[in-house]
């Protein structure tokens, strides 16, 4: 089967929420959200998984060191953060796998209506918890 390809971030984005809505992640059943606005910046896409723990993705097409700042910068208010990029360009950033290691950011891409984790993003208290409950609101009014 031929790579998936994304002429924008917007269609990598409506890919991976269609995943969410058929259950086809690692994470299984989740509620989620679109943009969450915080003081610090936008994030894409926001998910709840067993009720209380914040799951934040940051898509680009290429720049993963834009998007890894991104994903890292989300850890104030989610419990694990995720880079999702296209196929190539994930194979590319996983080249740096050490960067995604010390800021605690995962790093995953879709292929044939899959989630594929190249890099799995351990489980932390977010550094602002208050802010956690701020998302987890967000995505319970969605």
């Amino acid at each position: 089967m031929p790579t998936m390809t994304f002429a924008t971030e917007q269609m990598l984005v409506d890919t991976f929420v269609g995943l969410l809505k058929e259950d086809r992640t690692p994470w299984g059943k989740l509620c989620f959200a679109r943009e969450f606005d915080y003081s610090r910046g936008r994030t894409d896409v926001i998910l709840l998984a067993d009720s209380d723990t914040v799951i934040a993705v940051e898509a680009k097409l290429q720049d993963w060191k834009f998007a890894l700042h991104q994903a890292y910068r989300n850890t104030c208010f989610a419990h694990r953060s995720f880079v999702l990029l296209p196929k190539a360009a994930a194979m590319n950033a996983f080249s740096f796998v050490g960067e995604f290691e010390r800021r605690g950011v995962g790093l995953c891409y879709i292929e044939d209506a899959d989630l594929v984790i190249l890099h799995d993003s351990p489980h932390a208290p977010p550094l602002e918890p208050w802010l956690a409950f701020d998302a987890i609101s967000h995505i319970n009014e969605s």
